[in-house]
């Protein structure tokens, strides 16, 4: 049962209709000490810039995704074509294949940590990103960090809605027995992910244009009041058939060739340096970075904590069962037909049979949309809502998204890996890692997760910092972003070491900032120090936290 402090409240279905005139915060807050959750029995219709009902904590009986849920969730992100081709970086760097699958998994078990702590924020309060972020970087400060995410977010949902148009253009390939054209292209032409949109570009065009509307369908068939049951849905659904597609394209390389692959045969391609495994490093956590950022936006409808984590604590197992398929099935391909293919969508089209590359590619298709969906889209509807809660429901800021990303066009860093991870994943790297940085210390080790919920949709309440901006976390961004992108001495290695460089030194500066000077000076209701946390009186209350 769920605890009520104080006073008249509202019950949970109520919460978007009820205003929170003359209640205050204890009298509409619930915890819920069993599972270790809090709601909000009130809304906010008075703050007009700051909420809305689709933005509201979702009640604790509303939260029902289990770690099934998330982990398929993660089945559909991992297994795509731009997570089967990172390992090919690796090689292109001078790494070798068991060190490229290796450097693989150990970005991804970096980026899982502070991902899981933020995604506590959204499992405990039943909110989202961008209403989590705003604790940190201020109720109106928060607008800025979201909308780095969103566009990044726009930029990955362009390169993905580019892969599912290959992905078709490839089934008309095989369809109409054209698949020469593509043999013939790929024989003079080496930038994969260009090759079918080079040789069929009115089909790659018009599959961009349904794939727009599919997506705006889906979004709306998802409302967020109902805890989006058609993503939901898709997850549970699609995960399961990528992952047998990816599998299948595995095992049919892999039985041709014998089940014995010379994995040296494929390496060689560049010269190793330590300067290029750190940046394909930090690649690697950029990669999924987008993720530890969002991840609220789902875990906010977890049924606990322990769902969300042994949900997502799969992932860099996941990414390095798909690097392993990755290599092995390129090594297969290599030995078979002497040419070093990384993109599955080609070789799919060249070289297998049609049924089974039929349902490959469909599958990749699925997989591409589910992601697009999942990783760059919802997250980012949020962000864009966020800005103009009182106009734009996310269903509005979703369309919004789509429109950002056609504008971008990031699809065009895709087709070379130097530029793919220079100026795309190290670039946005050190960006994100900065706020990451700011966002995952604040939360762990200055709020020891205990926030003040209702003040999260005050314009008056305890996160409005400086005229609604947190100045500690502006001054750190600002700090870092000149560490990284500055042409400082050594600037190559700052660059290269983009995210894990940013992340520590924001830390270092922003929690100072906060002890000496940001919460004396505009929260001097806090009380506590780095090492218990720092809370309120009202927040010790409800977690039932003695004073120090």
């Amino acid at each position: 049962m769920a605890r009520k402090l104080g006073g008249p409240g509202f019950g949970p279905s109520d919460s978007s209709k009820s205003g929170s005139s003359g209640l205050t915060p204890l009298s509409i807050t619930r915890y819920d000490p069993t599972k270790g959750q809090v709601e909000l029995t009130a809304g906010f219709p008075e703050e007009k810039f700051l909420w809305n009902p689709d933005i509201h904590p979702v009640p604790i009986s509303r939260r029902t995704w289990g770690a099934l849920t998330y982990f398929l969730i993660w089945v559909s992100m991992a297994f795509i074509v731009p997570s089967w081709t990172l390992a090919s970086i690796g090689l292109l760097l001078g790494l070798t294949p068991l060190q490229a699958i290796f450097t693989v998994f150990l970005g991804n078990l970096i980026v899982v940590i502070p991902m899981i702590i933020q995604s506590h924020g959204g499992a405990r309060y039943g909110i989202a990103e961008p209403q989590l972020t705003r604790t940190r970087w201020g109720t109106y400060g928060a607008m800025f960090p979201s909308w780095v995410r969103a566009v990044i977010g726009a930029g990955w949902w362009g390169i993905e809605s580019y892969i599912i148009a290959e992905a078709a253009t490839a089934l008309y390939a095989i369809y109409t027995g054209r698949t020469s054209t593509i043999a013939y292209t790929v024989a003079h032409f080496q930038n994969y992910p260009f090759v079918l949109a080079k040789d069929f570009p009115s089909i790659f065009w018009a599959t961009f244009v349904i794939v727009i509307a599919a997506q705006m369908l889906v979004f709306y068939l998802s409302p967020i009041v109902k805890s989006q049951p058609a993503l939901r849905w898709l997850a549970r659904v699609g995960g399961p058939i990528v992952m047998i597609a990816f599998v299948s394209l595995w095992v049919y390389f892999m039985s041709a060739a014998g089940w014995s692959v010379n994995l040296s045969a494929i390496s060689g391609q560049g010269h190793f340096t330590w300067l290029g495994f750190l940046a394909f490093l930090n690649a690697n956590i950029a990669f999924w970075a987008t993720m530890a950022l969002t991840m609220p936006d789902y875990t906010r409808f977890a049924r606990s904590q322990s769902s969300q984590t042994y949900g997502q604590l799969t992932m860099p197992f996941l990414m390095l069962a798909v690097a392993a398929f990755s290599v092995m099935t390129t090594a297969a391909a290599y030995e078979l037909y002497g040419k070093v293919i990384w993109d599955p969508i080609v070789l799919t089209a060249l070289y297998m049979t049609r049924p089974l590359g039929y349902f490959v590619l469909i599958s990749i298709m699925l997989a591409t949309f589910l992601v697009n969906a999942f990783a760059n889209a919802v997250g980012p509807a949020y962000d864009i809502a966020n800005t103009f809660p009182k106009h734009m429901s996310w269903f509005k800021g979703s369309l919004a998204l789509i429109a950002i990303a056609v504008g971008i066009g990031a699809w065009s860093y895709y087709g070379n890996a130097y530029s793919y991870i220079t100026n795309w994943l190290l670039t946005y790297g050190g960006l994100l890692g900065g706020i990451e940085g700011v966002i995952i210390f604040d939360y762990a080790v200055v709020r020891r997760f205990k926030l003040d919920l209702a003040d999260v949709f005050k314009s008056d309440g305890i996160y409005r910092y400086w005229h609604g901006i947190n100045p500690a976390a502006v001054i750190t961004f600002l700090i870092v972003t000149v560490l990284i992108y500055a042409p400082l001495p050594y600037h190559q290695v700052l660059f290269n070491s983009s995210w894990l460089l940013s992340f520590t030194v924001s830390g270092l500066i922003y929690l100072p900032l906060m002890k000496y000077w940001v919460i004396p000076k505009y929260q001097p209701q806090l009380s506590g120090g780095l090492l218990r946390g720092y809370l309120s009186p009202y927040t010790r209350r409800i977690f039932m936290v003695e004073s120090n």
